[in-house]
């Protein structure tokens, strides 16, 4: 099966999700959605989600600025710009919170 846009971006959006969701697999929330979609390519799904998290946490941590002494992240443009090359259907609202959750781990 080929993924859309828009189920690849509902994958994405669970896989960031925080509470009793956080960090686990998105198989089960994404099938309730979608239950056309096989076993296999539900996980392939939630792989290709935790890789562009790691992708996305790693840019960020990578990139620091230092500003007046003080380090600050990447702008969240580059991060876009970067993300989008590798990823060129993720809708500007993952897009928002991944660079957010990024900065969130950067700092720990």
């Amino acid at each position: 099966m080929i993924f859309t846009d828009q189920i690849l971006n509902d994958g994405l959006e669970l896989s960031m999700e925080f509470g009793e969701n956080w960090l686990t697999d998105t198989d089960t929330r994404l099938s309730d959605k979608y239950p056309e979609l096989s076993q296999s390519n539900l996980r392939k799904a939630d792989k290709l989600f935790r890789k562009i998290t790691k992708n996305a946490n790693n840019f960020v941590s990578k990139n620091p600025i230092k500003k007046y002494g003080k380090v600050t992240f990447i702008d969240s443009s580059n991060f876009k710009t970067y993300i989008l090359n590798k990823y060129s259907w993720i809708n500007e609202k993952n897009l928002s919170r991944l660079y957010s959750q990024s900065c969130y781990y950067a700092m720990k």
